[in-house]
């Protein structure tokens, strides 16, 4: 195997297949540059972008192909564009060698996916499927929330009252709000809320600033903290 492009390559023509295989609408680039809210350019080696039941999602995937083990401040420099760009998931893949230790605990805490190249054939045929792709078979884990269809960015998507995001305590309870808030409208849906999505919900709160409420059997609206959020995130 080559170094460098010719590795993005082979990570490229794979996630071509496997959008062929799900039958998903998916658009695949190298070396894409995106302007972060920092204001800087932060480059991407593969954008993998693809529609789910009408919603867009985004996957930066960095690929390394090393042979010294790849280190944490690698994984905090590939966090730092996901936070940054926003709106986007994160795949590390490293060709031969392995993940430091810090540098497995930086991506488990930021929620980056970590795969050897070897390994990779078991993620896509699998975990990928589940990454980060709400739809109506997901189960709560453990919170439902309605969707916007038609959101362009990710806070969009999420947030069906303007800049809140909505979480439920059951899948009844969202379905009734929905009923009585947006029965006509159909570019709402109710999503089980995964860990991965959840996630992404706690950067959005964290560093866009979007408020995020939990309405439970109790029926009344909480507004939950950063810390109220960590305590549903699973440390696995």
């Amino acid at each position: 195997m080559g170094k460098g492009d010719e590795f993005e390559k082979v990570v490229e023509n794979i996630y071509l297949l496997l959008s062929k295989k799900e039958r998903i609408n998916a658009e695949i680039r190298t070396k894409v540059k995106m302007v972060g809210d920092d204001g800087a350019t932060h480059e991407i080696d593969v954008l993998y972008s693809f529609e789910h039941f009408g919603i867009f999602y985004q996957v930066g995937i960095e690929c390394k192909n090393w042979r010294k083990p790849i280190n944490v401040s690698e994984l905090r420099n590939f966090d730092y564009k996901l936070k940054h760009i926003g709106g986007i998931n994160g795949v590390f893949i490293s060709a031969e060698s392995e993940f430091q230790n810090g540098a497995c605990k930086v991506s488990e805490y930021n929620g980056i996916k970590l795969i050897k190249y070897d390994d990779f054939d078991t993620f896509a045929m699998s975990e990928y499927t589940k990454y980060l792709k709400p739809d109506f078979n997901t189960i709560g884990d453990p919170f439902w929330m309605l969707m916007n269809t038609d959101g362009k960015t990710s806070i969009e998507k999420n947030s069906v009252l303007s800049n809140k995001i909505l979480l439920f305590s059951s899948k009844k309870l969202a379905e009734d709000y929905k009923h009585k808030k947006f029965d006509q409208k159909y570019n709402i849906i109710v999503v089980g809320v995964s860990q991965e999505h959840l996630k992404e919900i706690k950067k959005i709160h964290e560093y866009d600033k979007i408020c995020v409420y939990l309405i439970d059997f109790t029926l009344e609206i909480t507004e939950l903290s950063q810390w109220d959020i960590d305590l549903y995130v699973r440390k696995d």
